[in-house]
């Protein structure tokens, strides 16, 4: 087996959300915990966990801690999703991912065994499965988790006793699996929260934050609150960063007062990074006639606006928007932040979930939004690269997925 036989199985035969949507999605942990039983239980080895849960930023925060703590001799294993370009993004150590031959050997070790379990795994379970038993390999002193969707119910949610749990923050999102309101949703996301383990949380609307301390009272949890975020510097790391890196910066003050913490040096708000997070107010070189070109893989609405909002700032002439969305989305409301006076060039990622480009320019027509439907997220953004004047913005964004394959290009 190749390594691309051993990644083409794994998109291609297992349940993946990312390309599948709502088929792919689990309403409870037993999938997780028979792969976990399928593979020795490596949870059970790893007895120092970082979870981090929220509807943005959980990614950026993620990586902070985890670029915070390898500075201090400790090896880290950091698993996040999706990954942008390479499948083994999700699953680092000390910012290495595994190499191809370790993951073809391990998917030619269990697939077989996969295959013999009573419901097959999602591609999600697997791919959390695979990460530990590759962290339990490399000896790492602690895992930093990012949830995928929620936290209640997803498959990062099967240690009892973390070190800390973060949630970020709760906005609308994934509202057909989590709820229809703020409140509901962070009640899935409150679901990481563990008795007597410190929850740390960043900046998020009234009503999220009186669910995520209820959850914390009735389970015992130290409550921690992220310090108000600096001022944003766009031009540098764009306007999320200042309030995620102040989480990450509280979940590693309360990590020091730890015993597991005991030794460790609390390093000063300026100094941490996202390095290594990519796709994320993601500045690519300018096109050859010098228009600046960003990607953002914000796709919901609190993201998309926060993105919008401080690119309106940044004071270009024009604007020339590479979009796309899957076929799942309520767009009705993202139409709304999109400004009209942009050039839009509508594509669809590579996935089965995509909205056909054609379709979407003529629900963005309807809206007021005037563009071209381009058979690929490539075409899109050669065209758009080739008509931005050297005083416009080529901005990729919409979906994780157009980010992804621009990349990757």
């Amino acid at each position: 087996m190749t390594y691309t036989e051993a990644t083409d199985w794994l998109f291609n035969q297992l349940p993946m959300f990312q390309r599948q949507g709502a088929a792919a999605y689990k309403t409870d942990l037993d999938g997780t915990w028979r792969v976990l039983e399928m593979l020795g239980r490596p949870d059970l080895r790893l007895p120092h966990v970082i979870h981090v849960a929220g509807t943005n930023g959980k990614g950026s925060v993620c990586t902070a801690i985890a670029n915070a703590l390898e500075v201090q001799n400790l090896r880290v294993g950091l698993f996040t999703s999706p990954h942008l370009v390479d499948y083994r993004e999700r699953m680092r150590v000390n910012g290495s991912m595994p190499s191809e031959s370790w993951v073809t050997d391990f998917v030619s070790k269990h697939r077989q065994a996969s295959e013999r379990l009573e419901q097959p795994p999602s591609f999600f379970e697997w791919t959390f499965g695979m990460a530990l038993c590759y962290f339990l390999s490399c000896e790492v002193d602690v895992v930093v988790l990012e949830t995928g969707m929620g936290g209640r119910l997803d498959s990062t949610n099967i240690f009892p006793n973390p070190l800390l749990t973060v949630i970020t923050n709760v906005g609308m999102d994934h509202q057909q699996f989590l709820g229809n309101d703020i409140r509901s949703i962070a009640k899935e996301k409150a679901g990481i929260v563990k008795e007597g383990v410190p929850v740390v949380m960043g900046r998020m609307r009234p009503e999220a934050q009186s669910v995520v301390l209820e959850t914390a009272n009735r389970l015992g949890a130290e409550t921690h609150y992220a310090a108000p975020a600096e001022t944003a510097d766009l031009e540098g790391h764009g306007p999320h960063w200042p309030e995620n890196r102040a989480t990450a910066h509280k979940a590693l003050e309360v990590l020091t007062a730890l015993p597991f913490g005991k030794g460790l040096q609390l390093p000063k708000v300026d100094e941490l990074t996202k390095d290594g997070h990519a796709g994320r107010w993601h500045w690519l070189n300018p096109t050859p006639a010098g228009a600046k070109v960003l990607v953002e893989c914000a796709h919901n609405l609190d993201g998309l606006g926060g993105t919008l909002s401080a690119i309106s700032t940044l004071g270009f002439s024009d604007l020339h928007i590479v979009f796309g969305a899957v076929s799942d989305k309520e767009l009705s409301e993202v139409f709304e932040l999109l400004p009209v006076e942009a050039h839009y060039y509508f594509c669809a990622a590579n996935i089965p979930r995509a909205l056909p480009a054609r379709a979407l320019g003529k629900m963005a027509e309807q809206a007021g939004l005037i563009g071209g439907s381009f058979a690929s997220v490539r075409e899109a953004y050669a065209a758009a690269c080739a008509e931005a004047k050297p005083s416009a913005l080529v901005l990729v964004f919409g979906s994780i997925f157009i980010a992804a394959e621009v990349l990757a290009a």
